[in-house]
C-alpha cells in the first residue's frame, strides 16, 4: 500500500478517517439520506455520492483496494431489499466505475505500482473534496436538455406527461420563457395522476400551475380517452436500458402504446448518466437478480385445506411493500420517438450505441 509523505500531504487536506471501520458504514442508509436531503437528486447520482462517502470512510489507498471497495459497496446497495430500483443503482455504480477507469488510464505508466497508487490517491482525494460535482453536472445537464427540448413544443400545443420527471418539468419551465429572442411557447399540459404517488402528482401539478402553465389532470385510466386531444407525449425515465428503451414509473408503457396507436410523438427526456447495461426481456424480466415487484399479487385468506397462510419472511414482506409503492415498467425502443438528452435529440439506436461506446468500446 502506497503511504509516503506525498500521499500523507494529500490525505491531510480532508478530515478522512485514518483507520476507519468500513463495516460500520451503512451505504443503504446513506443512499436514502442523500435522496431525502436533495429532492433534485436522481437515483444513479445518489448512488455515486453514496459511493464517494464510502471512499471517505475507508483507508483504501491503492487502485485495487479502491475498486474492490466500490464493487463491494455497490453490490451491498443494489441487493438491499430496501432499494426500490436496483437497476438505477447499478447504472449509477457502473457510471462511477467507468469514471474511475478513465481517470486511471490518464496516469502515466512507468512509475511503478507505488507511484500509480499515489496518483490514484490524488484522484480519490479530489473526489472527496468535490463530492457534489457529479450532482452539479447532472443538474447542468438537465438545463442543457431543457434548452433543446423547448423547441420540440409546438405553439398552442397540448402535452401529456406523468411520473414527476424533473427533466420534463425543467423543459416545460424553460418553454414558457423567452430565450435569445425566441418567443415563449404557448401550450397546455395534461397530467396523468398516479394514485400510488398522489402527493408527488399534486406537487408537480401545483408547481406547473404556479409557473402560469394551464394544467388539466386525469386519472391514469383516462389516457386513452383524451389521447386524441394530445399533440405529443413527454416523459422522463429512471434508467435508459441497453437496447434504447426505458424503465420508468408504472403506466409509462401503457401511455407509450396508446401514443403509438394514435400516431402521437413519444419523447423521453433523460440525462445520459441514466444509461446502462440493463437489458429487460419483457415486463416481468428486468434481468436483475433478486428484483421482484409482485405486481400480480394473487391473494386468498385461506389455503385449500382451510388454514391461513402466514409464512412470508419479514424481510421479503418489507421489500415487497417498498417496491409495490414504487412500481416500474419497461417501455421498449419501438414505442419511443426520440430521446432528448445532454447531446440533443437522439434516436433509440443512437442511445444503444452510446451504451456500447461507454461499456464495451
Amino acid at each position: 500500500m502506497a503511504n509516503n509523505d506525498a500521499t500523507a500531504g494529500i490525505s491531510g487536506q480532508l478530515p478522512i478517517h485514518s483507520s476507519p471501520d468500513v463495516g460500520s458504514f451503512d451505504i443503504v442508509a446513506t443512499y436514502h439520506r442523500l435522496l431525502a436531503d436533495d429532492p433534485e437528486l436522481s437515483m444513479p447520482m445518489a448512488t455515486i455520492e453514496a459511493l464517494i462517502e464510502a471512499l471517505g470512510a475507508s483507508s483504501a489507498t491503492t487502485v485495487f483496494e479502491t475498486m474492490k471497495l466500490v464493487e463491494t459497496q455497490s453490490d451491498r446497495l443494489r441487493l438491499s431489499p430496501l432499494v426500490a430500483n436496483p437497476m438505477a443503482v447499478r447504472h449509477g455504480s457502473d457510471f462511477f466505475k467507468q469514471y474511475l477507469v478513465r481517470e486511471l488510464r490518464l496516469i502515466p505508466s512507468g512509475g511503478g505500482a507505488a507511484s500509480e497508487d499515489q496518483q490514484f490517491e490524488a484522484i480519490r482525494q479530489h473526489l472527496l473534496r468535490n463530492a457534489r460535482l457529479f450532482a452539479t453536472r447532472a443538474k447542468e445537464a438537465r438545463e442543457m436538455i431543457a434548452s433543446k427540448g423547448r423547441y420540440l413544443i409546438p405553439d398552442k400545443s397540448v402535452i401529456l406527461t406523468h411520473g414527476g420527471s424533473r427533466v420534463v418539468y425543467t423543459i416545460l419551465e424553460r418553454a414558457i420563457e423567452r430565450v435569445n429572442g425566441d418567443p415563449p411557447r404557448r401550450f397546455k399540459v395534461i397530467y396523468a395522476m398516479s394514485e400510488s404517488r398522489r402527493t408527488e402528482s399534486d406537487r408537480v401539478v401545483a408547481a406547473l400551475r404556479a409557473k402560469g402553465i394551464s394544467v388539466a389532470t386525469i386519472p391514469e385510466g383516462g389516457v386513452a380517452h383524451i389521447m386524441a386531444k394530445v399533440n405529443l407525449v413527454m416523459v422522463g425515465a429512471e434508467i435508459i436500458t441497453a437496447q434504447g428503451g426505458i424503465i420508468s414509473r408504472l403506466g409509462t408503457y401503457q401511455i407509450a402504446k396508446l401514443a403509438k396507436s394514435e400516431g402521437k410523438p413519444f419523447y423521453v427526456a433523460a440525462e445520459q448518466h441514466k444509461l446502462g447495461q440493463t437489458f429487460p426481456g419483457d415486463q416481468f424480466s428486468f434481468a436483475t437478480p433478486g428484483f421482484r415487484q409482485d405486481i400480480l399479487d394473487f391473494q386468498s385468506c385461506k389455503t385449500m385445506n382451510g388454514t391461513t397462510e402466514t409464512t412470508e419472511a419479514e424481510d421479503e414482506k418489507r421489500g415487497k411493500e417498498i417496491r409495490s409503492a414504487n412500481p416500474l415498467d419497461f417501455t421498449p425502443p419501438s414505442l419511443i420517438t426520440n430521446f432528448i438528452c445532454d447531446q440533443g435529440l437522439k434516436s433509440t439506436v443512437a442511445m444503444e450505441h452510446l451504451v456500447i461506446d461507454m461499456f464495451v468500446g
